[in-house]
């Protein structure tokens, strides 16, 4: 396995950055162990930082915590990715017309802010970062609903959603694609224009769930 590239990154997300391109990749398969001590001799690195790495990676369903076995990389399936976006697409496209009546100038602002900053790390297709803004991104408006049961049902998905999502900001086109579709959606936002905010997100939360299914496909064909 490569070498860790160490820059201003915390440790541990370097780590998590590398095992999550290996389980991406198909180097880690589905069922693997991932052991705090071979982990450590593979990558010549204490284990509290890799300790935390897979924290990360649990967080964002790439690996399963068991008791008394440690670490598994977990799998997911086309079936899955279309379980988890056939519900997304209709509850967010909800919470972002719901959100039009209560976003603020400031919130709209935000978001434009947001989506500047994503197009900085865009070219570096920093994974950890992306999906940290994007969900940020998003999280304004699903927050701005004003519907708590919404949200909830939303956040809930969300915990399910992060290991896909990093499918969508591993190929440069579909993340510059990303960010043009954000834009259409702040530009509505601006306007107060709800039927065309919900329309805007269901069409861009559909285009990650083609893209990612795609990408599912093919690591599976290979």
């Amino acid at each position: 396995m490569r070498d860790i590239n160490i820059d201003n990154t915390p440790l541990s997300e370097k780590i998590a950055e590398t095992l999550r391109d290996y389980i991406m990749r198909g180097s880690l398969r589905p069922g693997e162990r991932l052991t705090e001590p071979k982990l450590s001799s593979m990558l010549g690195i204490s284990r509290t930082p890799i300790r935390e790495a897979l924290r990360l990676l649990e967080n964002e369903g790439f690996i399963d915590i068991f008791p008394r076995r440690g670490a598994v990389v977990s799998d997911i399936t086309a079936k899955d990715v279309d379980e988890i976006f056939v519900i997304k697409t209709k509850l967010e496209s909800l919470a972002a017309k719901l959100s039009v009546a209560f976003l603020t100038d400031l919130d709209i602002k935000r978001l434009s802010e947001l989506n500047d900053k994503m197009g900085r790390y865009a070219e570096s297709k920093n994974v950890v970062s992306l999906i940290k803004l994007n969900a940020e991104f998003h999280n304004i408006f699903i927050d701005k609903s004003n519907n708590s049961r919404l949200i909830k049902f939303i956040e809930s998905l969300n915990k399910q959603f992060k290991r896909v999502t990093a499918y969508s900001f591993t190929e440069l086109g579909r993340i510059k694609k990303v960010l043009e579709e954000h834009q259409q959606i702040i530009e509505a936002f601006a306007k107060r224009d709800a039927d065309m905010v919900e329309i805007l997100v269901d069409r861009h939360v559909h285009n990650g769930w083609n893209f990612i299914r795609s990408r599912i496909e093919q690591k599976i064909s290979n």
